[in-house]
């Protein structure tokens, strides 16, 4: 026996199987039962760094677990699977909060020194700012899929690029770090959320524009209008860009205290400027309506990019006065 439900964005029906969705209260145990059991020793005679990957696993854990419900949610409509998204990453947070903590006592400094560090705190920012923004905007739970499987595959290359706790070198050994580097994953967490409605916008505009009236209507059917998704983009980016432009300025009075210069044009800082540039763009140009929409979603795209290249491609494969970043191995 199945069970018609109505989606409240495009007025369809789509049909779920009674039985399936009547187990979500099981099901939501499911997540639970498997991180007591990675977390079923001794905590308080683990040491920092060993407890710091349980937490992470455990949080990236319930992220596959919430990916999974709202995936579902997506599918069908079903509140009580997004209640149950919200449920299992919403503990996930409160426990890659806790790894982050543990892996700070485990160094014995502040926990952006390398890009495990910076990988784990990008993934609990994205994560967290998609939480509440879901809150305050129901609707874009319905992106609470493609967003957990972003943070999930940053968790991913983090893990990927796993260093040991080490003393942090001496370029680091600033306050500056705690300022600048905490306002730059902040913002590009922040920006993460950006990237997902706005390529959700583009998935739904091509779904739009093809010819055939079946082909695409799944997709068409079930994702939020094209002013919705504009919005959210917007929002996420009038949020995220002040604190980029924060931790770029704050990056430049560090390099003058470390450097004995302002700006030298390091791979790292143009790079930074360069997105910088492409979120300028994205406001200048959201501003005309003329530009507003499909190309606009197609530059909030780009700044994703940028910020991958950011964060990622200058420090592993470009030399330059971040290169400490990468960590020692």
């Amino acid at each position: 026996m199945a069970k018609a439900t109505a989606d409240p964005v495009a007025g369809t029906t789509f049909v779920a199987p009674r039985q399936a969705l009547a187990l979500w209260p099981v099901l939501a145990l499911i997540p639970y039962a498997l991180v007591l059991w990675i977390l079923h020793g001794d905590l308080g005679g683990v040491r920092p760094a060993d407890l710091s990957l349980q937490l992470y696993f455990s949080a990236m854990l319930l992220y596959l677990a919430g990916m999974l419900a709202y995936f579902i949610y997506f599918a069908y409509r079903r509140e009580s699977f997004r209640w149950l998204g919200l449920a299992v990453v919403i503990p996930g947070v409160a426990l890659h909060l806790g790894a982050i903590v543990a892996r700070g006592i485990a160094d014995q400094h502040y926990p952006l020194a390398n890009m495990y560090e910076y990988s784990s705190m990008l993934a609990l920012v994205a994560v967290a700012v998609f939480v509440l923004m879901s809150l305050r905007y129901p609707v874009a739970a319905l992106a609470g899929g493609p967003a957990l499987f972003v943070a999930v595959t940053l968790m991913g290359i983090g893990f990927g690029l796993y260093q040991s706790p080490e003393p942090l070198v001496p370029a680091l050994q600033s306050y500056w770090l705690k300022i600048h580097v905490t306002s730059m994953m902040t913002a590009s967490g922040i920006l993460v959320s950006s990237f997902v409605f706005a390529a959700l916008y583009l998935v739904k505009d091509r779904s739009l524009r093809r010819v055939s009236a079946a082909a695409g209507s799944a997709v068409r059917s079930r994702l939020p209008s094209l002013e919705t998704l504009d919005r959210l983009t917007y929002r996420a980016i009038l949020v995220g860009f002040p604190i980029w432009t924060f931790g770029t300025i704050a990056g430049a009075i560090w390099g003058e205290h470390a450097w004995g210069r302002w700006w030298g044009w390091d791979p790292k800082e143009t790079w930074a400027a360069i997105t910088w540039m492409i979120y300028a763009i994205y406001l200048h140009a959201h501003g005309m309506r003329a530009w507003r929409g499909r190309r606009t979603a197609w530059i909030a795209t780009a700044g994703f990019v940028s910020i991958l290249v950011t964060l990622y491609a200058v420090n592993l494969w470009i030399v330059g006065l971040h290169s400490y970043a990468r960590g020692a191995g």
